[in-house]
């Protein structure tokens, strides 16, 4: 069972790695085993590229400390209903030509209690992008045991709800909702036999002893997580953390190896904050045991690194997309091979 203690000393690991000292003995064998458990669980070279879509932004009666979405700030975001079926089967086939295998749909809901319609909707539009060839994954708030099954019937392959942070330091970021309410949607999603995904965010004000917290809980979860996002956050005007500092790479690339160690099977996103770093520090996350990120201008309502941009990294990286994983579709398959021999 992975402890606090030993998470902490992977953590102070990982740090001496990426720090002046890394030719200490912590350093190289942080170095050794960084490199070992990423090539056994992945292609050291293929990054999964996903898009994100804002499918209904803003007007969240949420009040997360980070998020341009709530309707507690004023941050210039405006609200919008649920974008229409073509509108959104559109913005797919663009990310599809553009390289990306996942396409996911972020809703600005607390939960989809109440919204059968939206959600019908919703369940259409995993049907038809899983149609195109292309994974799927959705973000809607909370969601009950029911309609996590819904959704699995619909072709949904992977469900993000971020736990953001530790426990202890949760109630100063979000009180709207608990951290218990988050573990049981995973635990809603997990039982309905769909990916789950979920990761947290770093420069909320938290301590070292949070992120490991955090990283703590998802490790210990019933199954790691088949993605974890690790965000940094991005500071916007009118919220309460709109005067945080930035994140240095440092921080995120201590995140990010540790992550890798600790769940190894386990999809590590360079996630949101991406776009303020350059070419050689996003390398530098790629090492340290990053797979997937997301492409295209937009994260939700935030920036993000732009398509041609991140073209050219992979070409100067020799970094090769991931394929999309069907992996339902391949048991359906071997087991029609196993029954017909």
């Amino acid at each position: 069972m992975l402890s606090i203690r030993s998470l902490n000393v992977v953590m102070r690991s990982c740090s001496c790695y990426y720090s002046s000292s890394a030719l200490s003995a912590a350093a190289t064998e942080a170095e050794k085993t960084l490199r070992e458990v990423h090539r056994r669980a992945h292609n050291f070279r293929e990054v999964q590229r996903c898009t994100l879509l804002s499918i209904k932004t803003g007007g969240c009666s949420e009040d997360c400390s980070y998020c341009p979405q709530s309707s507690r700030y004023q941050t210039g975001v405006k609200s919008h209903k649920l974008m229409t079926k073509d509108a959104v089967l559109e913005a797919a086939k663009q990310a599809k030509e553009a390289g990306s295998t996942r396409f996911c749909m972020g809703a600005a809901w607390r939960d989809t209690v109440g919204r059968k319609t939206n959600f019908n909707q919703i369940l259409e539009y995993v049907k038809e992008i899983r149609d195109m060839g292309m994974e799927v994954c959705c973000t809607l708030g909370m969601l009950e045991k029911q309609q996590a099954l819904e959704l699995k019937k619909a072709g949904l392959t992977a469900y993000n709800h971020n736990l953001d942070t530790s426990k202890e330091y949760y109630p100063n970021i979000i009180t709207t909702r608990t951290y218990d309410e988050r573990l049981e949607t995973l635990q809603h999603v997990r039982e309905a036999g769909i990916n789950v995904c979920s990761g947290g965010i770093i420069g909320l004000g938290e301590a070292e002893e949070d992120r490991v917290g955090l990283l703590h809980t998802l490790a210990t979860l019933p199954a790691h997580p088949e993605s974890v996002p690790i965000n940094a956050l991005v500071a916007v005007e009118g919220t309460p953390l709109q005067d945080q500092k930035p994140v240095e790479i440092w921080e995120m690339i201590r995140m990010i190896a540790t992550a890798r160690i600790v769940m190894p099977t386990s999809m590590v996103r360079l996630s949101a904050g991406r776009v303020r770093f350059s070419m050689p520090e996003q390398a530098l996350c790629f090492l340290a045991g990053a797979n997937s990120i997301f492409t295209g201008e937009k994260l939700l309502t935030t920036p993000n690194n732009d398509y041609d941009a991140d073209q050219d990294m992979f070409k100067i990286l020799g970094l090769i997309p991931k394929p999309p994983s069907f992996p339902e579709e391949e048991a359906s398959c071997d087991e029609a091979v196993s029954s017909s021999g």
